[in-house]
């Protein structure tokens, strides 16, 4: 996107969003979330208005020359306010989950007002079970996967402690454009902003070039548009998910246990993503048997979006979503063979390199007068409404509880918007070792979306008892501390249902499998271990990334394959042993003030900084897992011309050591370390973010040591950044 005087210019693909955004087919993404407890809404008002600043995008609107002269651009909203963005509703009594969703439904339907920026948020009180509500609603031209929904990482944390807001800095924005300086701009920033796309498509070129001319790359490619071109023969058949939109939405969600679906998967040695749209495609089938339509079609086609965006990019361009089309079989009698079958198809379009030249075809129109674009982006949706039935999109979140206010959030549904003439998307969305997916729906074409979400409960049922995966409960145990592994011996059989405290379904929609369940410890301790990840391994090599992120990015978390061994802390019987001191190298002359960040003097000060920290203390009596080093990348144009670390020797609430040290002899001697750049660990130390959900979204690497067992400790990790906050 190019930069001006007034804002920047919206990306080609978000562009397109902005265009086919109708009050038939809305371009709103977001989630409705479930919260424990209450939550007072002028505490979340003030949590909102006391964090946004941190994401400018938040606090800009569209605006666009007369007559389409020059491309849209995002400009700061004079008059923005965090009241005109957040609402309190109430339901009736009793507040059951029906009534949760009939709410999601009205609140998902309709426009964002376009006069201000594009985003809400509706606190929803009067829920059973002492809950709350908190709906999300987003236009999808301001978020995508990797960008994340940024608003959602801000407000929630990973502890239920709620500290201090920080200081806000002063609102002042420009104002806004006159008629005559918003064209004189757009025309002269056009012609730059074309040479930027024409560059882009330029790279894109260069980069299907290559594909092509390496042998294995262009076997897989060629299989790919063979597959493409074989399946597009003949047009595909309408289901009875398509038809004309109305623009009035429905929403139904059915929830699974992760650690089933996973060991589904296992079975076929498919993907997480393989088995939510096997699932898919077996319930619309089921769906189009039980209205008693009759169908030649042969398979239920869905678009799944494909994030294209590369590390160096920095926000370029906008979102960068590409699509693949995944046909998924019926008339497939064994679920794990549609399985198989699906499995199959994915890996060869996931192999094709498709999805490159789609993004390409994507970035095209912003190479034509910004006149003539509206017309290309409202045709578009006609063609994907001729090329597949549906969307289905993967939505990878934390699997670890997160907080609102101090209030754990219990489930996170998903919602995507519709093509026109497709009456039906899902949202497949992971949390906290559990997986759910949002059926959103046009009630003119699909009257009664719960009808579906039956047959999703009924397939899942199905493949499970195919693969012979015992059922397990959804509720799940918070992560014990390292010295507290629970043991592995015990077997304990639960006969009574498990009823989580989830938003109640009708009676047709059961919220939770009512199942004889097998709950075993060792379970437990092998669940907790896959937190290690944000999105499992599978998806991630499955190759689909979330077009949107619910609840922060699903970034991969490194972690080291040493165990409690081999970590540099020498280990004996009922004791540990406190590590070397290592030799520091020479240190540059602290400044004036306070110590030069990272230099030894620091290190000292941070070590007399934990050991007067009562709260780090008590919150820290029972680390016994080693030596810690944060690790700063090297920065020229901050002084910081090599990679600086900080070794810490903690051990129960207690800061033995403290060392300015060389990386090398760090890692050697820490059984953690963590590494980030310097712009992330000064929004660490200013207190913009936190440790550990930096590290969840990949902005800080765990270059060494378990996650798992850094999570019972996530309060250690706050009062350590408060120190360092104390003498930076």
């Amino acid at each position: 996107m190019k930069k001006g005087k007034h804002g920047q210019f919206l990306g080609p693909v978000d562009t397109a969003f902005y265009m086919v955004d109708t009050p038939e087919t809305p371009m709103n993404i977001g989630a409705m979330t479930v919260f424990d407890g209450k939550i007072v809404f002028d505490d979340l008002l003030k949590l909102i208005d006391a964090r946004i600043y941190q994401v400018p995008l938040y606090q800009q609107k569209v605006i666009q020359a007369p007559m389409n002269l020059g491309q849209p651009m995002w400009v700061f909203d004079p008059d923005f306010y965090v009241g005109n963005h957040v609402f309190e509703v109430t339901l009736e009594a009793p507040g059951t989950g029906e009534q949760l969703r009939e709410l999601a439904g009205h609140l998902v339907s309709g426009k964002l007002d376009r006069s201000k920026p594009l985003w809400e948020i509706y606190l929803v009180n009067g829920l059973a079970g002492d809950r709350t509500g908190v709906f999300f609603k987003i236009h999808h031209c301001m978020v995508d996967g990797l960008a994340a929904v940024e608003l959602f990482t801000l407000l929630l944390d990973m502890t239920p402690e709620i500290g201090p807001h920080p200081k806000k800095p002063v609102y002042d924005p420009p104002g806004l454009p006159t008629t005559s300086e918003l064209i004189a701009e757009s025309f002269k920033r056009d012609i730059p902003h074309k040479l930027n796309m024409l560059k882009k498509v330029g790279t894109d070129l260069l980069s299907l070039g290559t594909t092509m001319t390496d042998k294995e790359k262009r076997r897989q490619a060629l299989i790919g548009m063979a597959y493409l071109i074989n399946d597009n023969l003949r047009p595909i058949s309408r289901l009875p998910i398509n038809g004309k939109n109305t623009g009035r939405m429905t929403l139904a969600w059915v929830e699974f246990s992760l650690a089933e679906v996973r060991a589904i998967r296992a079975v076929c040695n498919a993907s997480v993503n393989d088995v939510m749209l096997t699932l898919l495609g077996m319930a619309i089938e089921r769906y189009t048997r039980q209205i008693g339509e009759k169908t030649h079609q042969a398979f239920v086609r869905a678009l799944v979006p494909v994030n294209m965006r590369v590390e160096d990019e920095k926000g370029d361009f906008g979102n960068r979503i590409s699509v693949l089309p995944i046909d998924i079989p019926f008339k497939v009698d064994d679920p794990l063979e549609r399985l198989r079958l699906v499995t199959e198809y994915t890996q060869v379009m996931k192999n094709s390199s498709l999805s490159k030249g789609l993004d390409m075809v994507l970035t095209l129109p912003a190479l034509m007068p910004s006149l003539a674009q509206p017309l290309v982006w409202q045709a578009a949706p006609v063609a994907f409404s001729l090329l597949a039935h549906t969307w289905c999109t993967n939505v990878a979140g934390p699997q670890i509880p997160v907080y609102l206010l101090g209030h754990q959030m219990l489930h996170s549904y998903g919602y995507f918007p519709l093509n026109p003439s497709m009456g039906l998307a899902c949202v497949i969305t992971s949390y906290n070792q559990k997986i759910s997916m949002t059926l959103v729906a046009d009630a003119g074409i699909v009257p009664d979306v719960t009808e579906l979400a039956t047959h999703l409960q009924d397939s899942f049922y199905a493949l499970r008892s195919a693969a012979r995966v015992p059922a397990q409960s959804l509720e799940r145990e918070p992560p014990k501390p390292a010295s507290e592994t629970p043991p592995v011996a015990e077997t304990k059989i639960v006969t009574s249902p498990v009823v989580p405290p989830a938003p109640e379904t009708p009676a047709s929609v059961p919220a939770v499998v009512e199942t004889r369940t097998v709950e075993a410890q060792a379970a437990r301790v092998e669940a907790v271990s896959a937190v290690e990840t944000a999105a499992p391994a599978e998806d991630r090599s499955n190759g689909f990334e979330p077009a949107v992120s619910i609840v922060g990015a699903a970034v991969g978390v490194e972690s080291s394959s040493e165990g409690a061994n081999g970590t540099g802390v020498t280990r004996q019987t009922g004791s540990v042993t406190q590590a070397p001191e290592p030799e520091a190298p020479p240190q540059p002359v602290s400044p004036a003030g306070k110590p030069r960040l990272f230099s030894e003097d620091w290190a000292q000060a941070y070590r007399e900084a934990i050991n007067a920290s009562k709260s780090y203390y008590q919150a820290s009596t029972r680390w016994e897992a080693g030596a810690l080093t944060f690790i700063m990348k090297a920065s020229a144009r901050h002084g910081f011309l090599h990679d600086s670390a900080v070794w810490l020797d903690l051990h129960k609430g207690v800061c033995r050591a403290a060392k300015s040290i060389a990386p090398a002899e760090a890692e050697r001697l820490s059984a953690f370390v963590i590494e980030g750049d310097y712009t992330t660990w000064m929004d660490v130390l200013a207190g913009r973010a936190q440790p550990l959900v930096m590290i969840m979204r990949g902005k800080l690497r765990l270059k060494k040591g378990s996650m798992t067992r850094l999570l019972p400790f996530t309060q250690s990790a706050q009062e350590l950044i408060h120190c360092a906050q104390a003498i930076s």
